[in-house]
C-alpha cells in the first residue's frame, strides 16, 4: 500500500498524485467519491462505490435476481388493464 502526502489549499483544492491517477479505477476527468469513515477520508471510483453498495444490498436481498422481471411483468399487466 502506497502512502502519499497531499497539500490542501486554502480553498480546499488538492492535487491527486500521479501514482494514484494511474490506478486502474481512477480515470482523468472522471468522478471519485470521497466518504468519511471513522475519521478517515476514503476515495473510491463511482464504479467501486456501486459494486460495494450492490454487495451490501445483496446481503439483505440475496434472492433478488428476478426482481426486475417481476416488476416488468406487473407493469405490463397493469398497463393492459387500463
Amino acid at each position: 500500500m502506497e502512502h502519499y502526502r497531499v497539500q490542501i489549499a486554502a480553498n480546499g483544492r488538492m492535487v491527486l498524485p500521479a501514482g494514484l491517477r494511474q490506478q486502474p479505477h481512477v480515470e482523468g476527468g472522471g468522478l471519485l467519491i470521497i466518504r468519511e469513515d471513522e475519521g478517515r477520508l476514503i476515495l473510491e471510483s463511482v464504479d467501486d462505490a456501486v459494486r460495494r453498495t450492490q454487495a451490501l444490498v445483496r446481503r439483505y436481498a440475496p434472492k433478488a435476481e428476478g426482481v426486475m422481471d417481476e416488476l416488468l411483468t406487473e407493469c405490463r399487466a397493469e398497463s393492459s388493464r387500463e
